[in-house]
């Protein structure tokens, strides 16, 4: 028979599906949501639990929060009913707390398990009681499986006990390519709504606020030598007026089109019809659309400061500091020239295996 195991984690993004129902061939799986109201995006959250198979979802709402940080009462309560032998946690929270005190108090017994999006500037930068909260979880648990080699290293080397393994924010390509066939109606609308038929496109996606530097990327385009190309911004966000008034102000309102929210297929669309994709975050913990850029065959640009730097290499992207302008430009230049005529049928760029990835959650548990 397989493990029982519990899951505690924030809320349900699209991104990490796959991962959950590649866990049920390991795991009876039960996903507590335990702050499914920060999501901060328009998601359908209906349409996404009925993706996952297999798996029972508890929506943990009673108690407060504590500023951004939820504080949840029947965690006990979910441990005695269930009796799991595996318990896994996202973050350093208090959720985290409460289930490494009641294992050390060994009043149910089970295996805990942390995952974390830490990159290793977060790592590094932790500090009050988030650092104290870490080191207090991890004492108590048996290993953690992180997003990168980077910071597996930095772990091994603050916590040389723990047993590490690694797992992405990755989505399995053979679900995301599952959905191409509907792309061509969807494309042929977009040219016709945008006015992008025989042009060559730059594309972002995500959310529109300051530490995504889509305020970096609009000055930067607008000393590219590329008059030709288009940016799509596909997303929503306080700083979208801001950032629509930017480009008037730099004349390229007709260069740049602010397309609004788009989310499954209508999203995934975007990548297929782009020649390359750009993330220049001054700031990310990770960086899910990288992943996806690359399964739909769109080279990516990526800032330095994400989270997501394995996935990408020579073959497939290039690596910037958007903090730097004329580094910024010299790479869209690069990148307008290389990219441009992209192949009709697009290939996965995607190297990192999506099952080698999540067995992680199997082998953390032997």
């Amino acid at each position: 028979m397989k493990p029982k195991a519990l899951y505690f984690y924030q809320y349900l993004p699209p991104w990490r599906i796959d991962v959950f129902n590649e866990m049920t061939k390991y795991y009876e799986l039960t996903i507590v949501f335990f702050n499914a109201e920060c999501e901060g995006f328009t998601y359908n959250r209906q349409d996404l639990l009925a993706k996952l198979h297999n798996i029972e979802t508890i929506f943990l709402n009673n108690g407060f929060s504590f500023g951004n940080r939820p504080i949840r009462f029947g965690i006990f309560s979910l441990l005695k009913k269930y009796k799991p032998d595996v318990v896994f946690v996202h973050e350093y929270s208090f959720i985290s707390i409460m289930l490494a005190l009641y294992k050390r108090l060994n009043l149910i017994k089970y295996n805990l398990y942390i995952t974390t999006s830490d990159n290793v500037k977060m790592a590094e930068s932790s500090t009050g009681f988030k650092a104290k909260s870490r080191d207090y979880v991890l004492k108590q648990a048996n290993g953690a499986i992180v997003y990168s080699k980077k910071v597996k290293d930095w772990y091994k080397k603050h916590y040389p006990t723990l047993k590490l393994e690694i797992c992405p924010n990755i989505q399995n390509p053979e679900s995301l390519l599952s959905y191409t066939n509907m792309f061509p109606d969807i494309i042929d609308e977009y040219k016709h709504k945008y006015s992008l038929k025989d042009t060559p496109i730059l594309l972002y996606t995500g959310r529109l606020v300051d530490v995504k530097g889509i305020d970096l990327l609009l000055s930067a385009f607008a000393k590219s030598n590329y008059s030709n190309y288009k940016l799509v911004i596909v997303g929503d966000g306080r700083n979208k007026e801001e950032l629509q008034q930017q480009a008037k102000s730099l004349n390229m309102q007709n260069r740049v089109i602010f397309a609004g929210f788009y989310s499954g297929i209508s999203l995934y669309a975007w990548y297929a019809l782009a020649d390359f994709f750009v993330l220049p975050s001054r700031y990310e913990p990770f960086g899910a659309v990288i992943n996806e850029a690359l399964v739909y065959g769109c080279p990516v640009v990526a800032s330095k400061y994400i989270g997501a730097l394995d996935f990408i290499n020579e073959t497939n992207g290039i690596i910037f500091d958007p903090l730097n302008e004329t580094e910024f430009v010299n790479v869209l230049n690069k990148a307008m020239e290389k990219y441009k005529n992209p192949p009709k049928n697009k290939k996965n760029l995607m190297t990192y295996p999506f099952q080698n990835a999540v067995n992680s959650f199997y082998q953390i548990n032997l």
